[in-house]
């Protein structure tokens, strides 16, 4: 009840008197310190028409380049993780999910998960039915990937 009638003296609601008028307590009430309240990214809410807010695409680029990054250094379960997030955190654009499914394909063959690389490589195909790789710039294990899943396609 104290508490009620210093609240309600604090706001002037009700005229405090007694022993209540000796409380510590200033008549503006204790000072907090509130950290502002800042907005969320828009990274996962898609626009009405489903494509990812503006900002959302560079960041998958940056994260596409990160995991590019780590796949030439022979971090390929890092890349795996990396891209792996991207799916999860963000909406890629029809062009990022393709070079994510190619990435995570080529990634898996180095980590010898041969399913995984032609089931990556699957994903690609639905999205792009004449979807190629090169053949001087890319291992022949990897194409040999994507012929496995053109078969099962």
């Amino acid at each position: 009840m104290r508490g009620l009638v210093l609240w309600a003296g604090l706001i002037g609601l009700w005229p405090v008197t007694g022993s209540l008028a000796a409380s510590p307590v200033s008549k503006a009430g204790p000072v907090r310190r509130v950290a502002p309240v800042r907005a969320k990214a828009l990274a996962g809410i898609p626009r009405e028409d489903g494509r990812p807010v503006k900002e959302d695409r560079g960041r998958i680029e940056s994260r596409i380049a990160a995991a590019r990054g780590q796949a030439q250094k022979g971090q390929y379960s890092e890349a795996v993780l990396s891209l792996t997030k991207a799916f999860a955190e963000t909406q890629p654009s029809l062009e990022q999910q393709i070079a994510i499914y190619e990435l995570l394909a080529t990634c898996y063959v180095a980590l010898g998960e041969l399913d995984l690389a032609v089931g990556s490589f699957t994903e690609v195909l639905r999205r792009r039915p004449d979807f190629t790789l090169d053949p001087i710039r890319t291992s022949p294990k990897v194409r040999a990937a994507l012929e496995t899943a053109k078969s099962h396609f």
